[in-house]
């Protein structure tokens, strides 16, 4: 029998493949999008593009450059309005722009109802939830997270939380649970 955090391990592995497939159907709809565009689509889809690719790189490896100056992504409501602006973005005539650019609005949605519910594990990497895994699966042992990973989480989400409500932390305490 699988327990809750084994479940919401497959739940966060499931979700970092489904935001990499996402973003790379971006890229391969927004380059379909600038094939017959004028200047200013061409120019939008290399914006997306380029943020396409770094959100790419940012679900392998989260740096602290996109945890202090983007903390919106580390949210599940944040990440559903970029996935929205994509779907908005890719969005035209062409089969795989409009396959795109539904699924892209279908899952953005679907992440701003997922950061109403209380109960979801923190978006965090793919390497970081993958080493969980094999942590979890190592010789059937079915415990709580690591001790560093809840620290880590912990303070992407204060660090998250003190920038969406303009507060000042000059010092924070993080506890291990």
């Amino acid at each position: 029998m699988l327990s809750r955090t084994k479940v919401e391990n497959i739940l966060s592995l499931g979700l970092n493949g489904m935001n990499i497939c996402l973003y790379l159907l971006v890229i391969a709809s927004t380059i379909v999008k600038c094939l017959n565009a004028n200047f200013s689509q061409i120019v939008m889809g290399i914006y997306g593009i380029i943020i396409a690719a770094l959100l790419v790189v940012n679900e392998f490896h989260q740096s602290n450059i996109s945890i202090d100056y983007f903390p919106f992504i580390c949210l599940y409501r944040g990440r559903g309005m970029v996935l929205i602006f994509f779907g908005c973005l890719v969005l035209d005539v062409a089969v795989v722009n409009i396959i795109a650019g539904t699924l892209n609005l279908a899952f953005g949605f679907l992440y701003i109802i997922m950061s109403y519910i209380p109960s979801y594990p923190p978006l965090r990497p793919i390497g970081i939830n993958w080493q969980n895994w094999k942590d979890f699966s190592a010789e059937g042992l079915d415990l709580m997270g690591p001790k560093h990973m809840e620290i880590e989480v912990s303070r992407i989400f204060i660090i998250a939380y003190n920038k969406s409500r303009s507060i000042k932390v000059s010092y924070c305490y993080c506890r291990a649970m």
